[in-house]
């Protein structure tokens, strides 16, 4: 048997990456049509949104610990190598962007909530006219007083016996998808420039990468199953994740008959007297993660220690100001963040200068090399995505000089979340400041038309917001996953990544209308279904108001002496952190500080950090790589977890289970 099987011809490369696109597109299709109803519909949880997104990972468990091993047993020429396994991989991170916070928990939800309060305000109706907006940005008409059933509809849900008007949205498909073409084009065209700059020359860690590549590998020895899933301390360390979210979860459904283990805290009634009681909220209560606590153990010391150290201090800060020298104004670490912002992208592009310089030279030349081609392909990719969003901008007349500024935003934003994530290896991070919003508001009002401020809002939501789950953060991991492609095949890899997102715009946008008009309350008992992403474009109403009035907000205090301060700050830390090696502290500790994300993270990654440097301290860097395999499973084993719950009330209602019955579930104290 086994010559017979030595006997038959290999499968061609050629097929085999055919096999794999086919594969990674059924599991992108399970992921967007999956996700809309799991993350609002049942509201069981986040599949997507994180750069370690659920849903993805557990179908690539699924793949390489269930149906490779069967192949390998049973049609073992069909099985799939290590190259088809990135591919497939890379697929599935890629068609995470689309379902949640990377763009269409905002987009839709947005424009029926902006396009209906057009219709039924009219002095922020009188303000829009003016923009002069073209009318396919909407499903409805915008003018006040006339009728917006699409929208409408969305909000509220269907009447029985009406249709969805699919039609009425293929304007916005057609208009917002141009829109979403390039900014995924630019996106992908910074993580091929950035991708050889932070792996070659500045060896950044890449955390996830290596977690990521870990449960794709290949055995060389016979083996069903890779190196990590034969490794003892990786079970360990999962099934002690696993059962600790297990027992949470079966109390959740059956709270008098299995106990939890508790991992949150609350302090709150201990701090009741000044000056303590003005202690940050996130301080006094919160929750232990062992996702971020197993993602910390692969993070650069410095950039750990720096995260909860910048918590912790801003919270002192903040006692100290409240109590002995007010007013308090926490929106002035919102500017500190901005500071921070613009000097973490002008740090990151001065490491990086040479090769810029080099990206830009092979644009001009004649390419010598596949490297060069690479690089004059990764680069003129770039500019394509930004030429097509400027030219976007000026279509829906945004002035030229402000839409080169919001262009500028979205490429710092875009570059900062992909330079976090492949330093930090934090799956839940996103970029807090430097709004364009906040920008603008600096400057005279005057200075600006009525479209140009009321994009400034969508940009927020589009970029800051959706840097969530970023294509450019999100495709520089999936790009490097085959460490062995050449520079040909990494670029026909993220013209595909591309294709793939924008075959999800129309599919999973088709998912989450179809949900929306027929749903107007989660089962959760949540309605709108989507309150999170109605009123996403709020920020774009609130700054036409503003402008109609002739003058923006103005804050109580020197804002631009804020955003000074912070951006002083965090150079000053980004000199020292290149240049002193002993240096503690990294900028990127005061660009999170008093996010949700570093509120919701700090006491996970300080356990981390701690169990790392006690790890390194009496074990040295042998005891160390032993220990790789254990937090690994911690956060397999809480991905895992997360997903069986996600599925749980999924397979409830197929069974037959009512929807108010399991929303007396849903609904039970945590």
């Amino acid at each position: 048997m086994g010559r017979q099987k030595d006997a038959q011809p290999p499968v061609s490369r050629t097929l085999r990456v055919f096999v794999a696109i086919l594969i990674g597109l059924l599991g992108s299709l399970i992921i967007w049509v999956a996700t809309p109803y799991n993350n609002f519909l049942i509201d069981a949880g986040f599949i997507s949104d994180s750069y370690l997104p659920i849903g993805a990972l557990f179908l690539m468990l699924l793949l390489v610990m269930v149906v490779n091993p069967l192949l390998l047993k049973l049609a073992h020429r069909w099985s799939l190598d290590y190259r088809q396994l990135a591919l497939i991989m890379g697929m599935l991170l890629m068609a995470s962007v689309i379902p949640g916070q990377g763009l269409l928990r905002m987009l839709p939800y947005g424009l029926a909530r902006t396009n209906w309060h057009l219709t039924q305000q009219e002095s922020l109706s009188s303000a829009f006219q003016q923009a002069e907006t073209p009318d396919e940005l909407f499903p409805d008409s915008t003018k006040f007083g006339d009728p917006a059933p699409a929208s409408y509809t969305f909000l509220q849900e269907l009447p029985a016996d009406e249709s969805i008007p699919w039609s009425a949205w293929l304007g916005p498909l057609a208009s917002w998808g141009g829109l979403m073409l390039f900014v995924f084009i630019m996106m992908m065209g910074l993580s091929m420039i950035v991708l050889p700059q932070w792996q070659r020359n500045e060896r950044l860690a890449f955390p996830l990468l290596e977690l990521e590549r870990s449960l794709i590998e290949q055995s060389d020895s016979g083996h069903i199953l890779g190196p990590l899933f034969r490794r003892r301390s990786f079970w360990i360390g999962a099934a002690l994740v696993f059962v600790i979210q297990l027992l949470y979860g079966l109390n959740i459904y059956f709270p008098s008959g299995v106990p939890a283990i508790p991992l949150q805290w609350n302090l709150n009634d201990v701090f009741t007297e000044e000056p303590l009681v003005y202690l940050h909220h996130t301080i006094k209560s919160g929750q232990i993660y062992f996702l971020l606590i197993g993602v910390t153990f692969f993070m650069p010391t410095r950039i750990s220690f720096s995260i909860w150290f910048f918590q912790l201090a801003y919270a002192a800060y903040a006692v100290i100001r409240q109590a002995y020298l007010p007013p308090w104004h926490q929106d002035t670490v919102v500017d500190h963040r901005t500071g921070a912002m613009i000097a973490l992208s002008i740090g990151i592009i001065w490491l990086g200068r040479r090769h810029w310089y080099e990206i830009i030279r092979c644009m001009i030349s004649r390419p010598a090399s596949d490297e060069h081609r690479y690089n004059r392909v990764s680069g003129l990719t770039f500019l394509l995505g930004l030429g097509g969003m400027f030219a976007w901008l000026v279509w829906v007349n945004v002035q030229p000089l402000v839409a080169l500024g919001f262009v500028t935003i979205a490429f710092m934003v875009s570059l900062l979340i992909s330079r976090i994530v492949a330093e930090t290896g934090l799956p839940f991070v996103r970029i807090d400041s430097a709004h364009a919003t906040q920008l603008m508001r600096l400057l005279p009002v005057g200075w600006f038309t009525a479209a140009s401020v009321f994009f400034s809002g969508i940009m927020v939501s589009l970029f800051q917001f959706g840097s969530r789950v970023n294509a450019a953060a999100m495709g520089t991991h999936a790009i490097a996953l085959d460490p062995d492609a050449n520079p040909r095949a990494r670029a026909r890899m993220a013209w595909l990544f591309v294709l793939v997102m924008m075959i999800g715009v129309v599919i999973c946008g088709a998912v989450h209308l179809g949900m929306n008009y027929n749903h107007s309350i989660s089962f959760a008992g949540d309605a709108p279904l989507n309150s999170g992403g109605t009123t996403q474009f709020a920020g774009a109403e609130q700054m036409l108001r503003e402008w109609d009035k002739g003058a923006f907000n103005e804050k109580p205090y020197n804002q631009p002496a804020h955003i000074a301060f912070g951006l002083a700050l965090a150079g000053a830390l980004q000199w020292a952190a290149m240049n002193l090696p002993k240096w503690p502290l990294h900028p990127v500790g005061l660009l999170l500080v008093f996010t949700f994300y570093s509120n919701t993270m700090w006491l996970s990654v300080l356990l981390g950090w701690s169990l790392k440097s006690l790890i390194l301290r009496f074990g040295g860097a042998g005891l160390y790589r032993r220990a790789i395999p254990l937090f690994m499973g911690l956060i397999v084993g809480e991905i895992v977890a997360t997903a069986l719950w996600s599925i749980v009330p999924a397979m409830m209602i197929f069974m037959g289970v009512a929807p108010q019955d399991l929303q007396k579930v849903l609904v039970q104290p945590t």
